[in-house]
């Protein structure tokens, strides 16, 4: 009551110093500061959940922002490191609001996914989005766009995008009535071994379309047996429901591979890019063939491993756009193809060069350069096969018989060679030809001979002989 008597008496001048001074004591109070954590985190207004923004993982809020302050310290160092996080004021969280993106935004769903299918069609690192440059070019482009971090882009958008894109393929390969595989096996720079198996059909348009399956490890990583093989294969056409559906497996010429198909009970075709390899392989290995593919390998090492060679070499040329040496890679017989043509193209370049520089490898001589010549005709027409036969938007297996009998043909045909190297790896061709392409026949038909047989006798004893007398020094 007192303190009634003691408000009403106080005068209209009074009041309003009152009031003047509870806002200066309102103002001088420290305001409650917000956490840094809440520029990163989001909280559910249903329940005492905290989202992160960066990664989307979920984390129980009761007050206290430890475990959010500790998640940023173990998967966002760099928020708290590179860019310190300023506390906010509520103007600025409220225009941030407004300016960005929410995560439910369709728009930023759209871009989102471009993100995606621009990291996974140019094969791009997924830290790609962490790049300076992309990321000033996208808020250029749009200032209320957030680039997603690269955990998210690994575990949310990516993990989406397949699930969608799995049930799409699904459903259209319910309605094929037979579909083929080519699977093969490789090892990543981990060293860690994966099988890819890959579909190929005819749509209803009548469309040839090729769709990987599978790109993972063997059910057992540390067994590469034919039965650990065809298990994994096995579980690919289960899990995408193409049982009765598979006509055949086209694998390399691997005895594995070959074994795991007849487990599996599936037609195998070998590779016949991968037997063209076999057999030209085994030419690059005769004694008469390997020293003159060394020394055009060595005189490649020699002008790549010196500049002032190198560039004298392109002087020499006198053109604008002067030819650069190919080194031979041991995994692709073309490769030393390719070495070679360029020699013969740049051979006087080379020669220059060679003579001019002091402690620097002997030029070709008058017959080695025959002999490349003969080569390079010689391999000629089994780069013209493979090429050929390593479409992927048509049908190739047609191919296959013809491109035989057109090589056979053409190996048979040559015999106006100088040198006697040339001779003897166009007969070595003749013998190694019907034993790599044995596997291959014109029609699968019972009793009807392969195409070799054709017009020509068959592989003897002293065709033996001569094979075993080409493969010694």
């Amino acid at each position: 009551m007192d303190k009634f008597v003691k408000i009403t008496s106080i005068s209209t001048g009074d009041k309003e110093n009152v009031v003047e001074d509870d806002i200066q004591q309102h103002t001088n109070k420290r305001k409650r500061e917000t956490s840094m954590v809440w520029q990163v985190f989001k909280k559910c207004k249903e329940s005492n959940m905290a989202i992160c923004n960066q990664c989307g993982k979920q984390y129980k809020t009761g007050g206290n922002t430890t475990n959010l302050m500790d998640h940023l310290k173990r998967m966002h160092p760099t928020l708290l490191k590179d860019q310190p996080l300023e506390k906010a004021k509520c103007m600025t969280k409220f225009l941030e609001r407004d300016i960005l993106y929410s995560n439910t935004s369709e728009k930023k769903k759209r871009i989102d996914k471009l993100v995606l299918n621009m990291v996974a069609s140019d094969v791009l690192p997924l830290n790609v989005v962490n790049n300076v440059g992309l990321t000033k070019l996208i808020h250029e482009l749009d200032p209320r766009y957030k680039m997603p971090s690269k955990t998210h882009l690994r575990n949310v958008l990516l993990k989406n995008e397949y699930n969608s894109l799995k049930e799409t393929l699904k459903a259209e390969l319910q309605i094929v009535e037979s579909v083929a595989l080519t699977t093969d096996g490789w090892s990543s720079r981990a060293n860690e071994s994966y099988l890819t198996v890959t579909c190929h059909f005819v749509t209803e348009s009548f469309e040839l379309a090729s769709k990987i399956l599978s790109t993972n490890q063997l059910i057992t990583p540390t067994n590469h047996s034919a039965v650990n093989i065809a298990d994994t294969i096995n579980n690919v056409v289960t899990e995408w429901g193409l049982q009765g559906k598979v006509v055949c497996v086209v694998t390399d010429n691997d005895a594995t591979m070959k074994k795991a198909c007849e487990l599996l009970k599936i037609m195998h075709i070998p590779c016949f890019a991968h037997t063209i390899n076999l057999l030209v392989q085994d030419v690059l290995k005769l004694p008469c063939v390997s020293e003159i593919i060394v020394k055009c390998k060595r005189t490649v090492a020699f002008f790549k491993a010196s500049n002032i060679a190198y560039a004298k070499f392109k002087e020499e040329q006198g053109v604008n756009k002067p030819y650069s040496l190919i080194q031979e890679v041991p995994t692709r017989w073309n490769s030393a193809l390719f070495m070679m043509q360029r020699i013969l193209e740049t051979n006087e370049a080379i020669s220059r060069v060679l003579l001019k520089t002091p402690k620097s490898l002997p030029p070709f001589t008058a017959d080695e350069i025959t002999l490349i010549k003969e080569l390079v005709e010689i391999l000629n027409p089994f780069q013209d096969a493979t090429v050929s036969v390593s479409a992927d938007t048509k049908v190739t297996i047609s191919l296959i018989i013809p491109t035989c009998c057109e090589l056979r043909k053409q190996i048979f045909e040559m015999n106006s060679f100088i040198s006697p190297e040339a001779k003897l790896v166009v007969d070595y061709l003749r013998v190694r030809m019907a034993e790599r392409f044995h596997s291959t026949r014109s029609v699968p038909r019972q009793g009807l001979q392969p195409f070799w047989t054709h017009g020509s006798k068959r592989m003897d004893s002293c065709s033996h002989q001569m094979l075993s007398r080409l493969k010694k020094p």
